[in-house]
């Protein structure tokens, strides 16, 4: 779940993508049709779709009842559905598939270190954490500020190891 920080810092990211009205709650971009939330979505940098799909995914209902993700990914009309598949597919190489850069580490991106004093928004992102390859945790964790100049050599399958090692760290500073 993002801080409330972190979704207002959103919601002034989207009204910059979008001429019109600023989006100052999450009302605001639930008022948005199906339509107009994809356009919007088109816009919106790969770097920012993790948590742009978070924000989606915590708001609540839109004026029909339907939380506003399934916007996204529910019931559209036929003219509707190249935007989707394009979003989804955009979400899938840059988020879910680890982008195209070979040097691309989806941690650094979706738990920065900035956040790290957040320790709500840290927990949150542990189901993320743990989906990830073992190589990817490893390089993530060789990067942190303060762990740096440690190798950390944690083992396949040794996900929530080397999240307890991660949240005592964490925890510690």
């Amino acid at each position: 779940m993002l801080s409330e920080e972190h979704q207002s810092m959103m919601l002034a990211y989207l009204s910059g993508l979008r001429k019109g009205a600023r989006f100052r709650t999450l009302e605001d971009l639930a008022a948005l049709s199906s339509r107009d939330l994809l356009l919007l979505a088109r816009k919106v940098d790969e770097a920012a779709l993790g948590l742009f799909v978070q924000l989606l995914k915590d708001s609540g209902p839109d004026k029909h009842g339907a939380p506003l993700f399934q916007k996204l990914m529910g019931d559209h009309e036929e003219e509707n559905r190249p935007l989707v598949d394009e979003f989804f597919d955009r979400y899938f190489k840059s988020v879910i598939a680890g982008g195209e850069s070979p040097n691309f580490n989806p941690l650094e991106t979706y738990l920065p270190c900035h956040v790290l004093e957040d320790l709500a928004f840290v927990q949150s992102r542990q189901p993320f954490f743990l989906r990830q390859t073992i190589d990817v945790i490893n390089e993530y964790l060789d990067g942190i500020r303060g762990l740096e100049g440690e190798k950390h050599a944690f083992q396949a399958g040794e996900q929530e190891r080397a999240w307890a090692y991660f949240w005592e760290k964490v925890v510690a500073r």
